[in-house]
C-alpha cells in the first residue's frame, strides 16, 4: 500500500516539474531582442537548421551541427598542449 502512495506523489511532482520547465523555456525563447540583450540568462532555438543555445553571463551551452567539429578541435588543442610541454 505504501508503494502506491509514493508513486502517486512522485508522478505528481514529476508532472509539476515538467510544467514548470516547459513554461520557463517557452518564456525565455519568446523574449524580444532588447530584453534578451539585457538579461543574464537567454535561450535561443531555431529548428531549421537545429540550433539550441543557452547563454549566461559567463558560460554558453549550445547544441547544433558544429558541436562535433568544435569538440574535435578542443581535444586536439588539449592534446597538443599536454605533449608540447
Amino acid at each position: 500500500m505504501r508503494k502506491k502512495g509514493r508513486t502517486k506523489y512522485f508522478l505528481v511532482g514529476f508532472l509539476c516539474f515538467f510544467i514548470f520547465a516547459y513554461g520557463f523555456i517557452t518564456v525565455n525563447i519568446n523574449k524580444r531582442n532588447p530584453e534578451k540583450k539585457e538579461s543574464k540568462f537567454t535561450m535561443d532555438l531555431t529548428l531549421k537548421p537545429f540550433d539550441l543555445r543557452v547563454d549566461t553571463t559567463n558560460y554558453a551551452f549550445y547544441v547544433n551541427s558544429k558541436i562535433i567539429d568544435d569538440m574535435k578541435e578542443k581535444c586536439v588543442d588539449i592534446y597538443n598542449g599536454i605533449f608540447s610541454k
